[in-house]
């Protein structure tokens, strides 16, 4: 049984949450968040440790019992009082149970395509991913948490190309939501709709296929204009400070303007560690959580953002490297699943502090303050050393 660890993975890791330290100090300098942070690194390098140790058959076997659990424990946050539910409190300790149902869910859907892995082009099959991963999306979106519950979704759309779902299927799987998105306007859904058909037709796809793809995707067209309406206000808001952030500029764009404005403002060096008016003058808002990427480009400019950039770039290129040379399927979804985890919760989170995606909670992982979500990112790179370690077990 091989026994090598993976450096370079744990190294990057580790030095991203280092980083995420020194950031949270330089947002908070005279609070105790980066002290907080600090110790749930710690917690976060012994889960890290039992996730490395614990044999993949152990979490295989226990593959549905993570997500009885994880259902479970979701429910609860959800009947507790309030409009925002998404934590737990246990005395002075609080966490957020939708950040560990990530990785539930990594294990479900393994545990779930490699039983069926000689059907994986069977629509049942497909038909159930999407039910174990609807339940706990529809649970977290009820929280609401946007953010995390698409993550739900990357996971599931990793896990299925994986598994070996061919990509025409996945484009199909996915026609709703773009034809959600081109709904915008009736031209740009029309083009789309025809594309679409076209494709549908020259792939020569059968019927009880053809059919509920158009139907759905017309459906959808058609009444875009409710589901528009049945979306919370705030939600709505986000979308068009998006698209136009200056509608709101001292509101809901307040957020991504003041970001851009800390970015561009670090230039190429940045301005200094503990520098930069947008952090010290606290006018970028959750400059410690959602937004410490924006205090990174404002302090350390171009150089600092390229560095963790490259990190971040390191990182998913030895998770692919691990998914490749795994020696079973249920393994190598398991490292793909991980890296959809890491990568839509970095590719968001950069995306929405440089104004290129809408604001939709996502913490930028390792870095970002928030101990659940820095517990979860290092327990999965101990799953995926577990994964490079033990390549020749599994179910």
């Amino acid at each position: 049984m091989s026994r090598k660890i993976d450096w370079t993975l744990l190294i990057v890791a580790l030095a991203l949450a280092s980083i995420g330290i020194l950031l949270i100090y330089s947002a908070l300098p005279t609070g105790k968040a980066w002290s907080r942070q600090l110790i749930y690194l710690f917690v976060g390098v012994v889960f890290m440790f039992v996730m490395w140790k614990i044999p993949l058959r152990i979490h295989y076997s226990l593959g549905w019992i993570y997500y009885a659990l994880t259902l479970i424990i979701l429910i609860f946050v959800l009947l507790q009082g309030g409009d925002v539910k998404r934590w737990i409190s246990i005395g002075p300790i609080g966490f957020q149970p939708s950040e560990f149902a990530k990785l539930a869910m990594v294990f479900t859907m393994g545990r779930y395509l490699y039983d069926r892995k000689k059907e994986i082009a069977n629509p049942k099959i497909v038909i159930g991913a999407i039910v174990l991963t609807a339940v706990p999306f529809a649970i977290v979106m009820g929280q609401p948490d946007l953010g995390t519950a698409m993550v739900f979704t990357a996971i599931l759309v990793a896990s299925l190309y994986t598994a070996g779902m061919p990509e025409l299927t996945l484009f199909l799987l996915a026609s709703p939501f773009l034809s959600l998105v081109s709904a915008v306007h009736w031209i740009p859904w029309a083009i789309y709709f025809i594309l679409l058909l076209a494709i549908l037709y020259y792939s020569k796809a059968r019927l009880i296929v053809f059919a509920p793809v158009a139907i759905a995707n017309l459906l959808i067209g058609i009444f875009t204009p409710a589901i528009w309406g049945s979306i919370r206000e705030y939600q709505k808001e986000r979308i068009l400070v998006f698209l136009d952030p200056g509608r709101d500029p001292f509101g809901a764009g307040y957020q991504i303007i003041q970001s851009k404005i800390a970015i561009g403002s670090g230039c190429f060096w940045g301005k200094g560690f503990l520098e930069g008016t947008q952090v010290n003058l606290a006018f970028l808002p959750a400059r410690h959580t959602d937004f410490i990427f924006a205090v990174l480009g404002e302090q350390f400019g171009f150089v600092g953002c390229s560095i963790v950039l490259i990190l971040y770039l390191i990182l998913f290129y030895r998770i692919i490297r691990i998914a490749d040379d795994a020696r079973n399927l249920y393994a190598r979804i398991l490292a793909i699943g991980c890296g959809a985890v890491l990568f839509f919760g970095a590719f968001v989170n950069i995306g929405m502090v440089t104004g290129i995606m809408p604001v939709t909670g996502l913490p930028l992982p390792f870095i970002s303050l928030g101990g659940t979500s820095l517990i979860t990112s290092l327990a999965i790179i101990g799953l995926l050393q577990n994964i490079h370690s033990r390549a020749v077990e599994g179910p």
